[in-house]
């Protein structure tokens, strides 16, 4: 088996020497220069080109069956929800150069993982450093970094207190040949435990996997197994607690993807469904998505439905389950890129009720988005991150041209509240930009300035905590 690829097209050559690249018309993400130039509330950014491999083969692909829903067409009782209040926001982490992405909170509720991309006085990027951040004291712990700012996340493997990762290798680089295909490189999974000498550098990380089709790994809530998906194999490779692999499930992303013909670039991200074997795999390319429901240990799949527009094919930006996972949200938008619209869509998977939601004042002229979700312990609220850009061609700048608020959603209602409205939360990546508590008693959000990039703190008491 070829465990390597040959990179094709000038996307990928570009990400895989450090650059980050977005599809055009995608929009900025906040970097330092950003800040520099006081534009807020970037457009959520398309996958880069190393995560998104190019499809080669022309094997007829077909569509899966549509999944089914135990409790389809009926209507179940709703408990009460919980009420909600939230403090002012207490910064607990500045940095003038660099981005910080927020990644989660740890089960303690006291610690988060947390990546930085480092930026030099030049505004490119250099490296991106995997870390735990404690917002009560302030300390922080480095335990990874990697040559690329991933759009796919680390994640924190609780028994083994480490971090997994996917990152690039470079293999080999031809100087001398012109064409898109001179980098070699592969996608490998790598495992660290940190090292509480180092600050920055980390040297000890461990190659759990080469070879991989996608940048995506899962791991199943708590950490008891890890999921991802190898190239020339075929099939969904599975690790335990201990990274001890197991019996793999033959699986071929590509004889599902019946739109391929229309599409140069997919790349997968994938949401474990707590207290099931099932993953949610979604999907983005410059034609479009997928959004499949996996099972990991049958490699059983069906497509769900998200929803239609007309004709334009509806796909998920980031996907969230509840915490009893009943319930999938996502960022929710249509067609081909460069978007200009996206909304909030829940599924309720037992009866398969679609819930949309529009969270921004709708009569705030311009485009309309949804740039982040995360979802409170009651598994009926979800706190959003709503912006709105101008139209295009609107010469506005800085803090003029555009609104970014932070909302709690009641999605069964439809009613959300617009919460701490002095403040503009503004974004990076999709799903990178805020996270919720296991316990509910805290909120950690991106507020940055003009001038720097900042973690806030949010206290939050509900009527059912103690």
């Amino acid at each position: 088996m070829n465990k390597t690829n040959k990179v094709k097209g000038a996307l990928e050559v570009l990400l895989v020497i450090g650059l980050i690249l977005i599809i055009p018309l995608f929009f900025a993400i906040k970097t330092a220069a950003d800040r520099q130039e006081a534009k807020n509330t970037p457009v959520p950014s398309a996958p880069t080109a190393s995560e998104v491999p190019e499809i080669n083969s022309v094997a007829v692909a077909k569509q899966p069956p549509q999944c089914t829903f135990p409790l389809a067409q009926t209507t179940t009782a709703e408990s009460t929800p919980e009420e909600y209040t939230f403090s002012e926001p207490q910064v607990v982490l500045t940095d003038l150069n660099n981005v910080y992405a927020i990644v989660e909170w740890l089960p303690d509720n006291q610690q988060v993982l947390i990546a930085q991309d480092y930026i030099d006085n030049n505004h490119k990027f250099l490296y991106q450093s995997i870390e735990l951040f404690t917002p009560q004291t302030g300390e922080t712990r480095v335990y990874a970094t990697r040559s690329t700012s991933s759009r796919t996340q680390p994640s924190w493997i609780a028994g083994l207190n480490a971090v997994i990762y996917p990152d690039t290798n470079i293999l080999k680089f031809n100087k001398t040949d012109i064409t898109h295909s001179r980098y070699e490189f592969t996608r490998q999974l790598r495992v660290s435990r940190g090292d509480p000498k180092k600050t920055q550098i980390i040297e000890s990380a461990q190659l759990t996997a080469d070879s991989l089709s996608y940048f995506s790994v899962v791991v199943k809530p708590g950490g008891s197994q890890v999921v991802y998906i190898t190239h020339g194999d075929k099939q969904l490779s599975k690790r335990n607690a201990t990274l001890e692999k197991q019996q793999p499930v033959a699986f071929d992303a590509t004889q599902w993807e019946y739109r391929r013909a229309f599409s140069r670039f997919v790349s997968y991200d994938m949401v474990w469904r707590p207290n099931t074997p099932q993953i949610f795999l979604y999907s983005i390319g410059d034609s479009g998505g997928y959004s499949f429901l996996l099972n990991v240990e049958t490699g059983q799949i069906c497509e769900i439905n998200l929803g239609s527009r007309g004709n334009e094919i509806s796909w998920a930006g980031v996907a969230r389950w509840s915490p009893n996972g009943r319930y999938l949200a996502i960022i929710r938008s249509w067609g081909t890129l460069p978007i200009n619209f996206s909304d909030l869509a829940i599924l309720d998977t037992m009866t398969g009720n679609l819930y949309t939601i529009e969270i921004t004042p709708q009569d705030i002229t311009g485009r309309h988005f949804i740039n982040d979700l995360a979802w409170a312990p009651d598994n009926h609220h979800l706190i959003v991150i709503g912006s709105v850009l101008p139209p295009p061609g609107n010469d506005l700048v800085g803090e003029e041209s555009n609104y970014s608020g932070l909302y709690l959603v009641d999605f069964i209602s439809g009613q959300n509240v617009h919460l701490l409205s002095a403040y503009k939360f503004s974004t990076g990546w999709w799903g990178t930009n805020l996270a919720w508590s296991q316990d509910g008693s805290k909120l950690i959000v991106r507020c940055p300035t003009k001038e720097d990039d900042r973690l806030c703190l949010i206290s939050v008491q509900g009527t059912q905590q103690p």
